[in-house]
C-alpha cells in the first residue's frame, strides 16, 4: 500500500528542523608545521569540510562456480577541506612547511625529527552544530592526519573575491563517540 502524502509526517521526523550544513567547526591541532605560516587561526579560516564516506570493500569468495560477496576491510578515504587564504597566507605556509618536512622537493628526504607517526601527522575534529547555539550534535575526530594534497590558487583579474585553497587529509582512522565508530 502506497503511502499517502502528509506534510506533517515528514515534519515531525526532520527533528529541530535537521541539521544544517553550514553550522559547523572545524579544528586542526598539532605542532608539526615547523615555523612558517601558523594554523592560529584554522577555526575561523576553514570554510568548509567534505566528510569522506564510511565504505569497506567487498571480499569476493567463489564457492562453486557462486561468487559470495562478504565484508572485506575498510576503504582508505581522505578528508578535504576548504580554507579562505589571508594575504600572510598563513595557513598554506604552514600546510607547505609541514609537507616540505614530509618530503622535500629538493632532496627527496623526509625531516629527520619525523620519527614516529605521532611526530609528523595532528588531529582534525569536525563538528556539527545545533542551530540553538546550545553545543555540538555530532563530533568526527580524525586521527594521524597529514596532508598529502595543498590545491592550487588560481588568479585572475576578473575576479575580486578572496582566494580559497583545499587541503586533502590523508588519516588513519576516524572516530565518533556519538555513534560508537572507532572508540
Amino acid at each position: 500500500m502506497a503511502s499517502q502524502f502528509n506534510i506533517d509526517a515528514f515534519t515531525s521526523k526532520l527533528t529541530h528542523g535537521g541539521a544544517l550544513a553550514s553550522l559547523f567547526e572545524c579544528e586542526l591541532t598539532g605542532n608539526v608545521g615547523g615555523s612558517k605560516g601558523s594554523i592560529d587561526t584554522w577555526t575561523f579560516m576553514c570554510k568548509g569540510v567534505t566528510f569522506p564516506a564510511s565504505t569497506i570493500d567487498v571480499a569476493t569468495v567463489t564457492y562453486m562456480g557462486r561468487a559470495l560477496n562478504i565484508p572485506g576491510n575498510r576503504a582508505a578515504a581522505q578528508l578535504t577541506t576548504s580554507v579562505y587564504n589571508d594575504e600572510n597566507m598563513d595557513i598554506r605556509n604552514h600546510v607547505e612547511n609541514w609537507m616540505e618536512r614530509l618530503n622535500s622537493h629538493k632532496t627527496n628526504k623526509r625531516d629527520t625529527a619525523f620519527k614516529k607517526i605521532l611526530d609528523y601527522t595532528a588531529e582534525i575534529k569536525v563538528r556539527q552544530l545545533k542551530k540553538d547555539g546550545s553545543g555540538k550534535s555530532k563530533e568526527y575526530v580524525f586521527k594521524n592526519v597529514w596532508p598529502s594534497t595543498c590545491a592550487e590558487i588560481a588568479l585572475s583579474w576578473d575576479t575580486n573575491e578572496i582566494q580559497t585553497f583545499d587541503i586533502t587529509w590523508e588519516y588513519s582512522y576516524f572516530a565518533s563517540t556519538d555513534s560508537n565508530v572507532g572508540a
